[in-house]
């Protein structure tokens, strides 16, 4: 074959100079990246489902049988979960450093692994000690590997437009609200062994599906999906690597951090205080138990409704306008409220809830860029630890000493609101990203 060699003339495998070589056809180029996009939105929805489905909404239905399995006490068995949350924290800085240097598909079907070796050991393990261990060095670390941030790193990749909604659309908590109706419904079949193996079966079949990851549009010669055309191309934003100092000292970072732990520690301060709250009003133990039931089922909407708020207009002011909302429905626990009231509180919980991580994940994303979108996600996450694990026990401590819920609920009212104005602050650093198209703005 030759090959023309005049000066400016094309060469290799792109050049238009044989009859076989063929322009690249730029909506052919778009549709294969739509393709693969949505090829990878399916695997991190299969992953995070399954994951969390397993690991939360398993063990809610077991939790009895597991105490009856291990002979363990009430103390042991409300430990399991708060192990697996920490391990999550703990880790999530840990990722989002090794995301970028192991790859995402890797440390996914690594996950995997270890989440289904968990409970193909807790099936046959004989101690509490052993359900602790399982959960603390398999099944804990084996779902955040497989979960939240290497769900969101993916699709953050994958789209350039409309990350929020597509990120919503994968972490919908689907599998967290049937698999305690499965498991309830198989338990008298299969037993309590069974249902761990079965666990263990599903999650080892998700491994063939993570092996067609691709982590960046890049790798197969694609744009993200709606990539901006600039002067050097699309692909991955060409940015400084942020350090731990750098986040440190960058007040946007802790401002987003902070307001996200507030959100997310009142969220778990509802989910443990809401039935003795209701009790103690006089509602019954199956009517509170149905508003938690509601909650959950609404995160599913609350993580799309957000994801697309957040894309459409400023991801700031949506996560500003879900805690304002949020610290106003508070007051119905409060006042003497009616059933239709309460209903509405634990659809707004819901909503408000479920939309947070999508949300936050627009605003690290245009505000840090996708090249460090993993190290931020997970170093913010640990920053929120401190309210995960304190608001609710602070709460119930306040109950204690007060003797009504008056005083906790006032208090995560007002931490509610500064967690809006936080939000609210970050807009103007948002807005100057998104005008100069230009990440990193924090840091400018």
């Amino acid at each position: 074959m030759a090959i023309d060699r005049r000066p400016g003339a094309a060469s290799g495998p792109t050049a238009a100079t044989t009859d076989k070589t063929k322009p690249v056809d730029p909506l052919d180029r778009e549709r294969r990246s739509r393709l693969y996009a949505r090829r990878m939105t399916a695997i991190g929805f299969a992953s995070f489902n399954i994951g969390v489905g397993s690991c939360y909404g398993a063990f809610g239905a077991l939790v009895l049988e597991l105490e009856r399995m291990f002979q363990a006490d009430r103390t042991v068995m409300g430990l399991v979960l708060a192990i697996v949350a920490l391990t999550h924290g703990i880790l999530a800085p840990v990722i989002g450093h090794l995301i970028p240097r192991t790859g995402i598909r890797p440390m996914m079907i690594f996950g995997a692994v270890l989440t289904s070796l968990g409970f193909a050991g807790l099936a046959v393990a004989q101690s509490s000690f052993a359900l602790l261990a399982i959960y603390g060095l398999l099944i804990g670390p084996g779902t955040a590997l497989m979960g939240t941030l290497p769900v969101m790193t993916l699709l953050s990749n994958w789209y350039d437009r409309g990350q929020g909604r597509m990120i919503g659309v994968a972490l919908m908590p689907l599998l967290v609200t049937v698999t305690p109706i499965m498991t309830v419904w198989l338990l008298p079949i299969f037993g309590v062994e069974g249902i761990l193996l079965g666990l263990a079966a599903i999650t080892a079949l998700l491994i063939p599906f993570q092996i067609l990851i691709v982590d960046r549009p890049e790798q197969l010669g694609l744009d993200p999906v709606g990539a901006r055309k600039s002067a050097g191309g699309g692909g991955q934003d060409v940015l400084p690597t942020v350090t731990v100092r750098d986040l440190l000292r960058n007040p946007v970072l802790i401002a987003m951090a902070t307001g996200a732990g507030i959100v997310a520690g009142s969220g778990v301060a509802k989910t443990s205080h809401l039935v003795p709250v209701l009790v103690e009003q006089g509602w019954s133990l199956e009517t509170s138990a149905l508003l938690l039931s509601v909650s959950g089922a609404t995160g599913i909407l609350g993580s799309i409704m957000f994801g697309a708020a957040a894309d459409r207009w400023k991801a700031a002011t949506t996560l500003a306008m879900g805690a304002f909302i949020q610290m106003a429905v508070w007051w119905i626990l409060i006042i003497p409220a009616s059933f239709g009231l309460l209903l509405i509180d634990a659809v707004i919980f819901g909503i408000c809830g479920g939309g947070l991580i999508s949300a936050k994940a627009v605003l690290v994303r245009r505000i840090f860029g996708r090249a460090n979108f993993a190290f931020v996600s997970g170093f913010s996450s640990l920053i929120s630890i401190p309210f995960l694990f304190l608001m609710s026990p602070t709460a119930g401590y306040l109950r204690d000493t007060t003797g009504s819920y008056v005083v906790p609920l006032l208090t995560i009212i007002a931490l509610l609101a500064v967690a809006g104005l936080l939000n609210m602050a970050i807009v103007r650093t948002e807005r100057r990203s998104l005008a100069q198209n230009a990440p990193m703005a924090a840091l400018a």
